[in-house]
């Protein structure tokens, strides 16, 4: 018997494109909880957030045959979380209640979240900025935000130290935080580059 475990991303995608249901039970088993508390780190919400799962692999299941994944399939996910987690934020922005949850970090609570952010508007600022920063700390970055590697895999994965790695992501945040300065309030930007670093 295959020990689906043991299967490469590539090789249980190969799989699942020929209907197999053990294949498509791993995938799930491996990212559901990694995509889950990345969801709820942006929607705040376990309820939205089990939903925003359940939604991506049954369109992934349903889609199984035409489904061409460029990159790895953890970055796939991820991206898709965020796509989807997006959507609830986009519907719930001006729920004054669901802005206070997310806004509750921020240490200044007199700076008010902007009322008429576009969110697609700020993630391209956003992606504009990650598009500027150096080779090597751009790679870490995406690491760390695509991937949702820990410092210690990154550290792992590049061979370098967790030291390195969080300085890393710490001065691409900053780069990141320069390039939308003025464009919007530092209340949305340090909340966006926050949930989505």
């Amino acid at each position: 018997m295959v020990s689906f475990s043991n299967l490469s991303d590539d090789e249980l995608l190969f799989l699942l494109k020929k209907e197999d249901k053990f294949a498509f039970s791993e995938i799930y088993n491996r990212y559901w909880e990694k995509m889950a508390s990345y969801s709820i780190r942006l929607t705040k919400s376990e309820e939205e957030s089990a939903d925003i799962v359940q939604e991506i692999f049954i369109s992934l299941w349903n889609r199984r045959n035409e489904i061409s994944i460029k990159g790895t399939l953890c970055a796939y996910l991820i991206k898709s979380t965020k796509n989807l987690s997006l959507r609830y934020i986009e519907r719930n922005v001006h729920n004054t209640h669901f802005v206070e949850e997310l806004a509750d970090f921020i240490a200044d609570k007199s700076q008010d979240i902007e009322q008429n952010i576009s969110l697609k508007d700020l993630l391209l600022e956003i992606d504009k900025g990650i598009a500027k920063l150096p080779k090597k700390m751009r790679e870490i970055y995406i690491l760390s935000r695509d991937e949702q590697l820990s410092y210690r895999e990154i550290s792992k994965k590049l061979n370098i130290s967790e030291l390195t790695v969080k300085k890393q992501i710490s001065n691409s945040l900053k780069i990141i935080s320069e390039a939308i300065k003025g464009r919007f309030s530092i209340a949305v930007s340090a909340l966006l580059l926050y949930f989505f670093r």
